[in-house]
């Protein structure tokens, strides 16, 4: 029986956004060349394996902007599936290891006439189209939280279940790896906070409270709650800094819609996160991806 081995990795680059370098890796055992990626680990995040395989492969440390086509394709009896990102390049060098033998950076156009296979193409034409001065706005819906009809007390104190709380070291460990550290803005109910209190102690970011961001106190005035938290992003958006959003069901569409974004998503699950690329010039999310914990 066949299954499918997911994979992720980034099209690393450096240099002006208007005329970026990428970098490709030669691998001896393959004689080609390609994007840096690989197998997700047991119980990886995507967002954190494709982080790792690219410091693993070319001892670059990177920053996630937009993301790229999806590439799949059989592997064997299996299916193989890698999820790609725009990988901004920080700081590292590299050295011939095991998997890779050789790293070059070359222009867009050198890309595309070097990569062995044509499955790539599309990866590298989606790149040279991507907007890559972004900033990322990350809306999460607050983790598992004990049962409303087995907790007895005000219902803005319900805490998470332990597996609520491993959704939210989830959350902590694959921001913080794959982004520049976020602003941290919360509803100020329990279960939210508990969310995201980890993510904020890690990168040490204070964690704001929001109150409009609160279940009952964004129904009291929806469009008050919007325009507060577009002003807020933009704000952030205007001094370089993401921003990290953590509040209930019945508000996620209004966190969309704040960044310009179509509300007809469906439901969030329970610690569900979308990361927006917003563009630093227009203020609009040019891309949408999600998650679950």
């Amino acid at each position: 029986m066949s299954h499918t081995i997911k994979a992720a990795g980034a099209v690393l680059w450096r240099g002006s956004p208007k005329a970026p370098e990428v970098a490709l890796i030669h691998r001896g055992r393959y004689n080609d060349w390609t994007f840096p990626k690989g197998k997700l680990d047991p119980g990886e995040h995507t967002i954190v394996a494709a982080v790792r395989e690219v410091w693993e492969e070319t001892g670059s440390r990177i920053r996630l902007g937009p993301p790229l086509p999806r590439r799949e394709y059989r592997q064997g009896a299996d299916n193989k599936r890698v999820d790609y990102w725009c990988g901004e390049y920080l700081d590292g060098a590299f050295e011939p290891n095991d998997e890779v033998d050789a790293l070059e950076w070359m222009s867009v156009d050198q890309a595309r006439h070097q990569l062995t296979h044509a499955g790539d193409q599309p990866i590298i034409e989606a790149f040279a189209a991507a907007t890559l001065t972004t900033v990322p706005v990350v809306m999460v819906r607050h983790a598992l939280a004990e049962p409303r009809g087995t907790f007895a007390g005000d219902d803005r104190l319900r805490p998470l279940t332990p597996e609520g709380g491993h959704q939210s070291e989830t959350l902590a460990h694959a921001l913080s790896c794959a982004f520049a550290p976020l602003a941290v803005v919360s509803s100020p109910w329990l279960r939210c906070l508990q969310t995201v209190s980890p993510y904020a102690g890690f990168v040490r970011q204070p964690l704001m409270e929001l109150d409009v961001l609160g279940e009952s106190e964004f129904d009291d005035d929806p469009e008050m709650a919007q325009e507060t938290v577009a002003g807020l992003i933009a704000h952030n958006i205007e001094h370089g800094v993401g921003t990290l959003l953590c509040s209930h069901g019945n508000v996620m569409a209004a966190l969309l819609q704040a960044v310009g974004l179509s509300t007809d998503t469906g439901t969030f699950d329970k610690g569900e996160f979308a990361i927006a690329h917003v563009d630093s010039t227009s203020q609009m999310a040019i891309s949408l991806e999600r998650h679950l914990p």
